[in-house]
């Protein structure tokens, strides 16, 4: 059997090898999951261990797994910002698009895009598997606590245990369980958590939470149970309900004022009198006047 170098250096000499597109990323996946990096490294060491020889089903789990990171990253690193072209040229091992080889080169294209349709699959079924999660979550906050829990079993079932998304799903399970009155399903999906999940976040949280289950609980008896009354009629209440003060206006508090203000309040205008005797006499008056400076004018009359 060829060894990976070995096969990388026939692939660059060779520009008739006839290598799939994404042999050349899920090559180079694999190679950074044996070195323990990556996010599915401990799924694809836990999921995948065969012989020298490896079944057919193994070898395709592990492509599977290694086209699935390397599609991740792609999608991260995209939006992060970065270069398509520069991305697909890390995955095959060279900092930068000029330094892949020719056979590289020609296939950097059809990389990219199985790359980019994988990454589109991977974001529509995580969608699915949150909206599947929001389901069941929004089922346990309205008191539906049976059909939450099989709607956060379906999410588990399709994401698996080990992820985020994963424990998350698990643990909101726990709760639903805890109020269907399966205590020994939620206490053993809490101990699953503790030993298994490879987030300390998730795995800190369930020891939190099964702590608190495995607390004792307090004895109350009913005299010492506070009750508290059920309004299902306000209208009843309605009488008894405590009177609220009002908040009274502000006072506004009496400015003295001026004399010229006092003054034009109180001024009146002169008045026309309506007397018709007066109207008349001024009437004549008024003819004598023009009477008199007429002669003085014509000189009959002296002034």
């Amino acid at each position: 059997m060829v060894s990976l170098p070995l096969q990388q250096k026939a692939l660059r000499g060779s520009a008739a090898a006839p290598v799939a597109p994404a042999s050349l990323v899920v090559r180079r996946a694999a190679r950074r999951q044996r070195r323990g990096s990556g996010p599915a490294a401990a799924a694809a060491g836990s999921g995948a261990t065969s012989s020298s020889g490896g079944d057919s089903g193994s070898l395709n789990f592990r492509a599977s797994v290694s086209l699935n990171v390397a599609a991740s990253e792609f999608a991260k690193g995209l939006e992060e910002g970065a270069d398509a072209d520069e991305l697909v040229a890390q995955q095959l091992g060279a900092a930068s698009p000029g330094q892949l080889s020719d056979v590289q080169g020609q296939y950097r294209e059809a990389i990219k895009k199985k790359l980019e349709e994988r990454a589109e699959e991977l974001r529509r079924e995580k969608e699915a598997k949150a909206a599947k999660f929001s389901a069941g979550k929004l089922a346990y906050e309205r008191g539906q606590y049976p059909a939450s829990a099989r709607l956060l079993e379906q999410a588990l079932n399709e994401e698996g245990p080990f992820t985020q998304l994963g424990g998350e799903i698990q643990l909101w399970l726990a709760l639903a369980y805890q109020a269907c009155g399966r205590e020994e399903d939620c206490l053993a999906t809490y101990r699953t958590l503790e030993k298994t999940h490879p987030l300390p976040a998730i795995r800190r949280q369930a020891a939190d939470l099964r702590y608190i289950m495995e607390a004792p609980k307090l004895q109350i008896s009913p005299d010492e149970r506070v009750q508290i009354p059920v309004l299902t009629d306000l209208d009843v209440n309605r009488g008894n309900r405590a009177p609220v003060a009002r908040p009274r206006p502000p006072v506004k508090r009496k400015v003295e004022k001026t004399w010229d203000e006092e003054f034009w309040e109180n001024y009146t205008g002169p008045r026309i009198m309506t007397n018709k005797y007066v109207w008349a006499a001024a009437a004549v008056v008024a003819a004598l006047a023009a009477v008199y400076s007429s002669y003085v004018q014509r000189g009959l009359i002296s002034p």
